[in-house]
């Protein structure tokens, strides 16, 4: 139990411990830490160089894309149209059918709970279609009860606070 194993590598090292080892060390490690940091820089300089040029190219196709899209789209509509433009013809004689009531969109005001203002409830209706868009609905808006507190922040409490 009292004897003390030394690794060979801590021997070798101990024994040629002097000044020019020392010196070889410190170059050596400086030199390899400043290289890798060389390295480094030219590794992202490239990315920087070859990123904006593939999103150039991504973005070209992209485009193109949408004026395909777009094409399409105005020969389609333009097809539709001269189609409509041939049944209007006949559908002229004919009697329009009745619109239905589900078609048109309702706006309802939403079901606002008393002892909200007015201004709270456009200033959370135009939050509501900044963040979700034109088409978001708000149907009510109500006061949160804040009488207690959140059942998992109590449950969180208790724990972190018991005796040991």
């Amino acid at each position: 139990m009292g004897e003390f194993v030394v690794s060979p590598i801590l021997l070798a090292i101990e024994n040629t411990d002097t000044v020019t080892f020392t010196t070889t060390v410190v170059i050596s490690g400086i030199t390899i830490v400043v290289g890798v940091l060389l390295l480094l820089i030219y590794i992202f300089e490239l990315f920087g160089k070859i990123v904006p040029s593939i999103e150039k190219k991504a973005n070209e196709k992209a485009q193109k894309r949408a004026e395909r899209k777009a094409k399409r789209k105005a020969a389609k509509a333009a097809k539709k149209k001269k189609s409509n433009d041939d049944s209007n013809i006949e559908a002229a004689e004919k009697k329009p059918a009745p619109i239905k009531s589900s078609a048109l969109p309702v706006n309802k005001a939403p079901v606002v709970e008393p002892g909200i203002s007015g201004e709270v409830v456009a200033a959370i209706a135009a939050a509501v279609a900044m963040t979700e868009g034109a088409g978001a609905v708000v149907r009510s808006i109500r006061k949160k009860n804040v009488g207690g507190r959140n059942p998992w922040a109590q449950a969180a409490n208790i724990e972190n606070t018991r005796p040991f």
